[in-house]
């Protein structure tokens, strides 16, 4: 069995730089069978990526990606769906993609990956502000995958805040209604393990999130290493596997044309 990677940029998001091709071909070195590769279609006008998606190069670059071997999934990362996704529905057509995933970059308080909002408030009413808004996207968006939920963490650490609380205890409430409202509406949660090769060395969420969304019959998981470039291509995809097994999960998947598809954990 080989891993199932449901995060990987390409070069057809202004932030990435690597071919789907080149990734396709190290897809073996990596024990990767299945990609699916997301491109960023972001609409905040401040965002890096803003208007920098164009569907027509990404589908050719994908089509160049098609080889046997390798099971190459398509689709997006829309940030800010709650806000966005009319426009954003107006520039991608649906039926070409297996999957949509929905992320959360900024909010109230700004790009919330950066030091900058933390600088400026307090912590945890902002990480708060960042779950309501999470609460909005499931509850109003039209998605397959909630992305790297908790990765404000890269922001707090990047301010040089302590990172070692439990949003599962600060807001019960919120965080239940959250996972519970993705459970009702079948969006998969991401464990996305980009966090472990930075600074704040967790992935996201956290093991205290998985853990509830398990407890609350949630089993629709996948993991994305949220590959930019060549160094960090399809890393922490093992270590993925472990935190999901430590959490009660059996396995995780990929979405095909829509369908979530099941695959059991590999043993590492």
């Amino acid at each position: 069995m080989k891993f199932c990677d449901m995060h990987v940029h390409t070069a057809s998001s202004p932030d990435a730089e690597m071919p789907a091709s080149e990734l396709v071909d190290l897809a073996s070195e990596f024990c990767v069978g299945t990609i699916g590769f997301v491109a960023h279609l972001d609409l905040h006008p401040s965002d890096y990526c803003y208007n920098g998606f164009s569907e027509s190069d990404y589908m050719k670059e994908l089509d160049l990606a098609e080889v046997s071997g390798v099971r190459v999934l398509r689709g997006l990362e829309i940030g800010e769906p709650h806000l966005y996704m009319e426009k954003a529905e107006a520039i991608f057509t649906e039926e070409r993609y297996d999957f949509i995933t929905g992320a959360l970059h900024w909010t109230e308080d700004g790009l919330i990956l950066g030091e900058k909002p933390f600088l400026n408030g307090n912590a945890l009413e902002i990480v708060e502000r960042y779950y309501e808004d999470t609460l909005k996207i499931v509850d109003q968006s039209p998605i397959s995958i909630l992305a790297h939920m908790g990765i404000f963490r890269r922001g707090m650490a990047r301010a040089g805040l302590a990172l070692d609380f439990d949003e599962t205890l600060l807001f019960p409430s919120l965080m239940q209604e959250i996972l519970q409202t993705m459970i009702r509406k079948n969006i998969a949660l991401e464990l996305n393990t980009s966090g472990l090769r930075r600074p704040e060395k967790t992935a996201y969420p956290s093991s205290s999130v998985l853990r509830l969304y398990f407890e609350l019959g949630g089993r629709m998981v996948t993991v994305g290493s949220d590959t930019h470039r060549s160094e960090h291509a399809f890393f922490g995809l093992s270590s993925g596997q472990s935190i999901l097994k430590s959490c009660g999960f059996n396995d995780y998947g990929y979405f095909l044309k829509g369908r979530y598809v099941n695959t059991p954990l590999l043993r590492i």
